[in-house]
């Protein structure tokens, strides 16, 4: 199996996190998530303080700050949102060059696509499964657990959109997609490992 960088999106309550956490230990290569806000943090003028709570803003203020009501021309400074998003895909560009990797999120498929043995991975699964998931894995009230999947849903779509121009979670910017439905997170990692083998 060719040592790859591996690029994971993933709706909230697939399984993507533990699935890039099985992946790192079976290949023994690094895992990158919350890494990258504190690299971009520590490289940039923008405090990891502003990084979470930009993550932490509901929809319609995630929206406001990405886009600062002016648009964007060449004479204008970078807006908020880009500043923070051009901070985390250096950092995350600098970690992909010391070698192989997994990165959670970030657009990384974005950032990486055109570097050269990456495999990009969506993960996915119905917003019933999902939900189940959300209760058993991150505690959630069975009553909030539906809601917070479309919430969480709804940020990370409009965040890779507005940062990428490409749509989340669509076939064309993604090299495998898989449902978890019914293999969950092993039945994934088994996968993945698999096509990586068919990769050469």
């Amino acid at each position: 199996m060719k040592a790859l960088t591996i690029t994971i999106s993933r709706q909230y309550g697939s399984g993507g996190r533990a699935i890039a956490e099985q992946l790192s230990k079976d290949l023994n290569i690094p895992c990158y998530d919350n890494e990258v806000i504190s690299k971009a943090a520590q490289e940039s003028d923008i405090g990891a303080w502003e990084f979470s709570m930009a993550e932490n803003m509901r929809f319609s203020e995630f929206i406001y700050a990405l886009s600062d009501i002016t648009p964007h021309c060449e004479s204008q400074p970078l807006t908020y949102g880009e500043r923070i998003f051009e901070a985390q895909s250096t950092a995350l560009r600098k970690l992909a060059d010391r070698g192989p990797a997994i990165f959670l999120g970030r657009c990384g498929n974005y950032v990486l696509r055109d570097r050269p043995n990456c495999v990009h991975l969506f993960i996915c699964g119905s917003p019933e499964v999902r939900a189940r998931r959300a209760v058993e894995v991150y505690g959630l009230k069975e009553s909030e657990a539906a809601r917070e999947v479309r919430r969480m849903d709804k940020l990370r779509a409009a965040y890779y959109a507005t940062n990428t121009g490409c749509r989340w979670g669509y076939g064309e910017t993604y090299d495998l997609i898989i449902n978890t439905d019914k293999i969950g997170v092993e039945g994934a990692v088994r996968l993945i490992k698999n096509y990586m083998i068919l990769q050469g």
